[in-house]
């Protein structure tokens, strides 16, 4: 049987993503030899395009605070924002994040994935301001990414290079909202350009590989 994949269009600061977590947990517990792969999306490229006439960037934080813990629902994970900081004069876009993850994978392919995970949990459960490379670089000591390494591919154009393609990939597909998901397997594939669920992840896998794959019933 081909490889299950499932591609999502995200951004490394998106509260939904982490909401999502336990269904992507819940899909490899049932679907083992699924594979999971993430491309960068830069959903905010200016805060300014998001921010309310008159809305001060600090008020513009706070009522993207209120927009991440109403997300809760969609995971029953809890996010409590009292302070959120994550933009500023000088920090205006995540751009800082997706090329975080474009870096962490030239430089460690095998811990790119899990320095994604830290990089959102820093972003959203600990609150911090992960658009300043200095939290970006203590998402890397975390993980246990090479430091230098990481700084070079991050300063000398690779993954800049390497998000390019990302976002060519989402403007190809005509990707207008995230996150967003492409479910495949072998030649087969599906785009799902809305939230979903795990028995919809279901659906979509038993249609694309005609029944033949479905959840591992337990012991």
């Amino acid at each position: 049987m081909d490889q299950i994949t499932v591609t999502t269009f995200t951004d490394p600061m998106m509260g939904l993503t982490y909401e999502m977590e336990p269904i992507y947990e819940k899909l490899q517990k049932n679907f083992p030899d699924i594979e999971f792969r993430w491309v960068m999306s830069l959903l905010v490229r200016d805060v300014s395009d998001f921010m309310l006439p008159g809305e001060t960037i600090r008020q513009y934080n706070s009522r993207l605070a209120k927009i991440y813990e109403r997300e809760e629902i969609v995971g029953g994970l809890p996010i409590r924002m009292p302070d959120l900081r994550l933009f500023d004069e000088e920090h205006r876009s995540s751009l800082p994040l997706n090329l975080a993850y474009k870096a962490a994978q030239l430089t460690d392919p095998g811990k790119a994935d899990a320095f994604l995970r830290n990089l959102r949990h820093a972003t959203v459960v600990d609150v911090l301001p992960t658009t300043h490379f200095d939290e970006i670089l203590k998402v890397v000591r975390q993980t246990g990414i090479d430091e230098e390494a990481f700084i070079q591919h991050y300063e000398n154009g690779s993954a800049e290079t390497a998000l390019e393609k990302d976002l060519a990939l989402g403007q190809k597909l005509d990707i207008q909202s995230l996150p967003a998901f492409v479910v495949s397997c072998g030649e087969k594939a599906a785009l799902v350009r809305s939230l979903i669920g795990y028995e919809d992840f279901v659906s979509v896998i038993a249609e694309l590989t005609d029944g033949k794959v479905m959840p591992m019933k337990p012991l």
